[in-house]
C-alpha cells in the first residue's frame, strides 16, 4: 500500500468514528456502519487482489498460452484493456498509478472497449469468458 492511500483511509475512518459518535439516530448508525463496511470491504478487494498494474493483468493472463481460457482472456479483454491504458496514459503515468485509481481506470477500460471486446468474444464463441473474468477477481479478493 502507498502512503497517500493509507493516509486516506485512516482520516476517512476517523471522521466515520465522529460522525457515529455524534449522531443520536439509531438508523443513521446503522447506515454508516454498513457504508463503512462496504468502503472497507471494497478497499479489502482492491488490495487482496495482488493485480494493481496492465503488467501484472498480462502476467495473469497471457504469459500461459497452453491454456485456451486464459488464452482467449488475454486476446479478447486484456489486450483491448492494455490498448486502452496505453492510449490514455503514459508509462510515467502507468508505473506511478496506485491500485485505487488503476481499479477505478480498469472498469473505465472495460466500460471504453466494450464493444471490441464483445465482438472478440463473439468471434471465439466465448462471451461467458467476460463473466469469468470479472469472477475471477471476486474469487481473488476472497483468497
Amino acid at each position: 500500500m502507498d502512503k497517500e492511500t493509507i493516509i486516506i483511509g485512516a482520516i476517512a475512518l476517523v471522521i466515520l468514528i465522529i460522525i457515529v459518535r455524534f449522531l443520536t439516530k439509531k438508523a443513521f448508525k446503522i447506515l454508516l456502519i454498513v457504508i463503512l463496511l462496504a468502503a472497507g470491504g471494497l478497499f479489502s478487494y482492491i488490495y487482496l487482489t495482488g493485480i494493481h498494474t496492465i503488467s501484472a493483468l498480462e502476467e495473469k493472463y497471457c504469459n500461459d498460452t497452453s491454456d485456451k481460457t486464459d488464452s482467449l482472456k488475454c486476446v479478447c479483454i486484456v489486450q483491448p484493456i492494455a490498448d486502452d491504458f496505453h492510449q490514455r496514459f503514459s508509462e510515467e503515468q502507468l508505473d506511478s498509478m496506485n491500485s485505487v485509481t488503476f481499479a477505478k481506470e480498469l472498469s473505465r477500460a472495460l466500460f471504453n472497449k466494450r464493444s471490441i471486446i464483445n465482438s472478440k468474444l463473439r468471434e471465439n464463441n466465448a462471451m461467458h469468458l467476460l463473466k469469468d473474468f470479472k469472477d475471477d477477481f471476486l474469487k481473488l479478493g476472497q483468497e
